[in-house]
């Protein structure tokens, strides 16, 4: 295998499995098996993704920060660079982005490539205008959706050129768990909803509990399982109990394997307020199961309406109760559309695939800047 030119990958953290960390996890193993000189930075510490990936052969560093903000990363991270400089730094996250840009351009690493994995909807200022000022240090950024893209041009001011798109991407199915098998002719009774995901504002649960409520009304029976954790819980779980429905609704928290549920359930349901792209969304997909997701951020251009999948408004438990209630009535329109949703994800959102378009980029930039 002939030895491609090393990328240093500046990530925050690894400790939150979240969307960002298992994407960057997995883009960077198939980085290195393709023989890229792959380096993991972290500016906090963690025990769970870091240590996979040195299992795996990659080397990995910790800034040790007892926060994102502390000062002596700074230094830190300037000492690791002037030992060993590589040819590209690839942040990720926010606070790796200012830091490396800023550093990595200090210590002169040749090309900088920002990795801007969503718009952060109600951004603090103070992000935004840190980003504007640092943005000529940047040579690339990319972003997974053309609605991130048009969002970082416009709040950032940074030129449409400098941004590519990069889909985000999951492990082929071979990798993971077969497709689901049983037969969509009728769902289950009570029908079993599920969604995946952090338990924050900006997924809005609420509204698919509200729905279950709606439906629960109208004599349709449905649970819910919602996988994840986060700051909302408590919130969740009251309204759950004002609601009396302790008996459809579940909480189960963080799952290592969510496919073990995916496979059990009969729809998918994602009501966020705003998502880039979202991989919890293309891991039911690729299951073939059925999903019903709101018309926002980067989802449209992921799903279209009836051919692969169900979009609604956001902020509308009646139009999910809808949704719902629409695909148990059409079962064979169901079976299709959980069809169409795994064959585009294995035709276009694979990692091999997302990666062949960032080795691109990388070979790109290094010929414009006669590195190659």
């Amino acid at each position: 295998m002939i030895k491609q030119p090393s990328v240093d990958w500046l990530i925050t953290q690894m400790k939150i499995i979240g969307g960002a960390e298992m994407y960057a996890y997995h883009v960077m193993l198939e980085l290195f098996r393709r023989g890229w000189d792959i380096r993991l930075i972290t500016i906090v510490d963690d025990q769970i993704l870091s240590p996979q990936l040195q299992q795996q052969g990659i080397p990995v560093l910790s800034l040790s920060a007892k926060s994102k903000i502390e000062f002596g990363v700074w230094r830190r991270l300037e000492k690791i660079w002037k030992r060993k400089k590589p040819k590209i730094l690839h942040t990720h996250l926010f606070h790796a982005g200012i830091l490396g840009r800023l550093v990595g351009r200090k210590v002169g690493i040749p090309i900088i490539l920002c990795h801007q994995g969503g718009p952060e909807n109600n951004r603090p200022l103070h992000r935004t205008i840190l980003d504007f000022l640092t943005s000529p240090l940047v040579d690339r950024y990319v972003v997974p959706c053309e609605a991130v893209r048009k969002i970082l041009h416009r709040r950032e001011n940074i030129p449409i050129r400098k941004i590519d798109l990069l889909p985000n991407g999951i492990r082929p199915p071979s990798e993971l768990h077969s497709v689901i098998e049983r037969s969509m002719d009728q769902f289950s009774t009570p029908v079993r909803l599920i969604t995946v995901g952090r338990l924050v504002p900006e997924k809005a649960q609420d509204v698919m509990i509200c729905s279950v409520n709606i439906m629960a009304m109208r004599n349709f029976l449905a649970s819910l399982t919602i996988i994840g954790e986060g700051p909302k819980r408590t919130e969740l779980e009251r309204q759950i109990q004002q609601l009396n429905l302790s008996a459809s609704v579940y909480l189960p928290g963080h799952q290592d394997n969510p496919f073990e549920w995916l496979q059990q359930a009969d729809i998918f349901v994602l009501t966020s307020l705003w998502e880039s792209l979202s991989l919890a969304l293309m891991e039911a997909m690729v299951l073939g199961l059925p999903v019903i997701a709101t018309a926002t951020g980067g989802t449209p251009e992921l799903i279209t309406h009836l051919q692969n999948g169900y979009l609604i408004p956001p902020n509308s438990p009646e139009a999910l109760a809808d949704a719902i209630e629409f695909l148990v009535h059409h079962p064979d329109v169901a079976r299709q559309l959980g069809e169409n949703a795994r064959k585009l994800i294995l035709e276009n959102y694979t990692i091999p695939k997302i990666v062949d378009q960032l080795e691109s980029y990388y070979r790109e930039i290094l010929e414009g800047k006669a590195l190659l």
